[in-house]
């Protein structure tokens, strides 16, 4: 998955450096590609679900392991995400944060509130924000992960449960930084909200969220990234293939 994401951005014609960070020693591409870095760390967590949680945790923790300076914004992106369109039009706007909101949810639902109390949940219009994504201004990226981080490792009201998207909805609620919320333009859920092809195509990224089966997704983003960048109406592949 990741790999097909780190294609696609390429293809789409992103403008900005792209910094894989994975627990494989394997490569991802044999030839590297200029722009693109592979970092690798050591997850030496606990087993099971427990793992699952725990890495979560990278996604704000990776911000000790890259420079930020010289740089406009820094996005995250979950590997279960493609590139249809080139992302870098969304990044130039002047926001200081963009977010995903899940469409229909609110912050006080089971998946995005343990970090909110019982007597604050009936006055959130808030929708619960996915953890799979998440852009910030460069200058507010390190403040913003390090205030992500304090809020999922801190108390919580209720019972940790998706504990990093929690976070990430506590954070928005509260940041006064300049917020961007994305719309179905913009990010697209297939095995969610967005199940109609003519919805998803007309994205600029897509991400595989509620899916937990490994080739399912695999099979879907394969198909996603093959059609998007190798259809011709002549279907010059498939007569090479069936040649």
């Amino acid at each position: 998955m990741a790999k097909m994401l780190v294609l696609s951005l390429l293809r789409t014609g992103f403008r900005g450096d792209i910094v894989v960070i994975k627990n494989s020693p394997e490569p991802l591409f044999r030839v590297p590609r200029a722009g693109v870095r592979e970092i690798l760390v050591k997850t030496d967590g606990p087993d099971g679900d427990d793992f699952w949680h725990y890495a979560q945790l990278w996604k704000f923790r990776a911000r000790h392991l890259f420079e930020t300076s010289g740089y406009d914004k820094i996005l995250f992106l979950d590997a279960d995400c493609l590139a249809l369109r080139d992302v870098s039009p969304l990044l130039d706007e002047p926001w200081d944060i963009a977010y995903y909101p899940e469409p229909g949810s609110r912050a006080g639902e089971p998946f995005f509130n343990c970090f909110i109390a019982e007597h604050e949940h009936a006055h959130l219009v808030q929708p619960g924000v996915n953890g799979g994504f998440l852009a910030v201004k460069a200058s507010h990226y390190l403040e913003v992960a390090a205030e992500w981080e304090r809020i999922a490792e801190g108390p919580a009201p209720r019972t940790k449960f998706f504990t990093d998207q929690a976070a990430l909805t506590r954070l928005v609620i509260e940041t006064r930084l300049k917020k961007r919320p994305l719309h179905r333009a913009d990010l697209a859920t297939p095995f969610g909200y967005d199940p109609r092809p003519q919805d998803y195509l007309a994205a600029t990224l897509i991400h595989l969220a509620g899916s937990q089966e490994i080739l399912e997704k695999l099979r879907f983003m394969f198909g996603l990234y093959m059609s998007t960048f190798f259809f011709d109406p002549q279907t010059l592949l498939l007569q090479v293939l069936e040649t």
